[in-house]
C-alpha cells in the first residue's frame, strides 16, 4: 500500500511539474485533471506551484537587474580609478563620488525602465482600485422582477407552491418540495462583468457561471428532459437521469445533450467559437445539419451560425476550466482572447492603440489579484498596456 502511495507521489509531482512547463500529453492532462478533482486538497496544491512558479520568475528578473547593476558598479569604480590616476583633488573626488552614486541609481532604474516598462503603467493608482470579479448576479423571476444576488445578502423564499430558493454565500439554488405540483416557471441567472455565480439546479445538476454569462431554466423540471438556455461561459456538472437527457441550448444553431457529465462550455458571443470541452461522460454537441459525439479529453469546436461541420479535437481540459478554479491560463493565448477575458474578469474597456498586436501570451496566475498586480506581470511578458482612467485600458504598439 505505502509503495502504491509513494509511486503515484512520484507520479502526480512529474505530472505537475510538466503542467508548469506545458510538456503534457493530452493523455497526461487527462490524468492530471481526474487528480485534481479528486479532492480540493490537491488543487490546492497546483495553485501553490502556481505562486511559487510565478515568485520564481521574480527572482529571475531581480537577479537578472542586479547583474547588470553590477556591471554598471564595476565599470563606474574603474572610472574612478583612472581619475585617481591623474591625481584629481581629494574634494573633487569627493564631489565625483556623490554624483557617480547618482549615476549608478539612475542607470539601475534606467535598466529597470528598459525591462520593466512602468512608463506604461501611467496610472498605477486606478489599477490599484480596479479590483478584480467577486461573486454577484441578478436573478430575474417569471414575472419580470430582479433581485441582486452576492455574498452578502443571504435570502430564501418560495417560487409558487412547489419550489423553494435559497441563496447563500455564493450559491443560489432550487429545491422542489411539492412533486406533484405542475407549474412551472422560468428564472434566469445573469453575471455582470466582474461577476461569477454558483447555481444548483432541481434536478442536483451544478452550473458555475463565468463573468458576463446568463442562463435561463425552470425553477423544476417536467416531461422528458431538462432544457435550459445558455449565453457566455459557465461549467455544468449535470445530475444523472437516463430518462432526462440534459440540453443546453447555445443559441438557435447549437445546442449540447448529455445524460450526466462534466463539461466547460465557452459561447461568448465575442469569440471566433463556441467550444464545448468534455471532463467526464459523454456529450453530443448539435451545430446547424452537423453533430458529433466527443469523449472525455476532447472539444467540439463549432461556428456561432452553425454553417461549418464540427471540429472535433483534444482538449486542455486543466486550461478549459482555470476559470473556474480561479485561476488565468494564458499559455500560447492570443493577445485579443486575453485581453477580453481581462475585461470580462475587471469590468474595463480594452481600446488598442493602432492595431491588434499579433501575439501570444504564456503564464498562469490567480484571478483574485488586482489589475496592478496583473499589468506587471504583463509588462513582464512583454505586453505594453496602460491604464488610461479607472475602467479603460489602452493596448499600445
Amino acid at each position: 500500500m505505502e509503495d502504491q502511495q509513494l509511486h503515484t507521489t512520484f507520479r502526480m509531482t512529474g505530472l505537475l511539474a510538466g503542467y508548469l512547463r506545458n510538456t503534457l500529453s493530452d493523455a497526461e492532462r487527462l490524468e492530471l485533471e481526474q487528480w485534481l478533482a479528486a479532492h480540493e486538497s490537491n488543487r490546492a496544491i497546483l495553485e501553490e506551484l502556481i505562486n511559487e512558479e510565478k515568485a520564481a520568475e521574480e527572482w529571475r528578473k531581480l537577479a537578472y537587474y542586479r547583474e547588470r547593476t553590477e556591471k554598471a558598479r564595476k565599470e563606474l569604480a574603474a572610472e574612478v580609478a583612472k581619475r585617481k590616476a591623474f591625481r584629481i583633488r581629494r574634494l573633487f573626488f569627493y564631489r565625483a563620488a556623490g554624483v557617480l552614486l547618482l549615476v549608478l541609481a539612475a542607470a539601475a532604474a534606467i535598466w529597470q525602465t528598459q525591462f520593466r516598462k512602468p512608463d506604461h503603467i501611467t496610472t498605477a493608482e486606478y489599477a490599484e482600485n480596479v479590483l478584480p470579479g467577486s461573486q454577484k448576479a441578478q436573478l430575474v423571476l417569471s414575472n419580470g422582477n430582479s433581485m441582486e444576488l452576492n455574498t452578502g445578502s443571504d435570502t430564501s423564499f418560495m417560487q409558487g407552491a412547489s419550489v423553494k430558493v435559497q441563496q447563500q454565500q455564493g450559491l443560489l439554488a432550487y429545491e422542489d418540495i411539492n412533486n406533484n405540483y405542475e407549474e412551472i416557471q422560468f428564472h434566469q441567472l445573469i453575471t455582470p462583468k466582474g461577476g461569477e455565480y454558483h447555481l444548483l439546479l432541481e434536478d442536483g445538476t451544478h452550473v458555475w457561471m463565468n463573468a458576463a454569462s446568463s442562463i435561463r431554466f425552470p425553477t423544476r423540471f417536467t416531461g422528458t428532459e431538462r432544457r435550459v438556455q445558455l449565453s457566455g461561459e459557465a461549467y455544468f456538472e449535470v445530475a444523472k437521469d437516463a430518462k432526462k437527457p440534459f440540453i443546453v441550448d447555445i443559441n438557435q444553431h447549437t445546442s449540447i445533450q448529455v445524460l450526466g457529465t462534466r463539461f466547460n462550455v465557452n459561447a461568448y458571443t465575442d469569440e471566433e467559437k463556441i467550444h464545448t470541452t468534455l471532463l467526464e461522460g459523454a456529450v453530443a454537441v448539435n451545430s446547424g445539419s452537423f453533430g458529433r459525439a466527443i469523449a472525455p479529453g476532447q472539444r467540439a469546436v463549432t461556428d456561432h451560425d452553425g454553417n461549418k461541420a464540427i471540429i472535433v479535437e483534444p482538449a486542455d481540459t486543466i486550461r478549459a476550466v482555470a476559470w473556474k478554479n480561479g485561476v488565468f491560463d494564458f499559455n500560447d493565448t492570443k493577445l485579443s482572447e486575453v485581453m477580453r477575458q481581462v475585461s470580462r474578469w475587471y469590468n474595463i474597456d480594452i481600446v488598442y492603440e493602432k492595431s491588434i498586436p499579433d501575439i501570444k501570451v504564456w503564464g498562469r496566475m490567480e484571478r483574485n489579484q488586482n489589475l496592478q498586480q496583473l499589468i506587471t506581470i504583463l509588462n513582464g511578458m512583454d505586453v505594453r498596456v496602460k491604464l488610461e482612467s479607472i475602467n479603460k485600458l489602452i493596448v499600445l504598439q
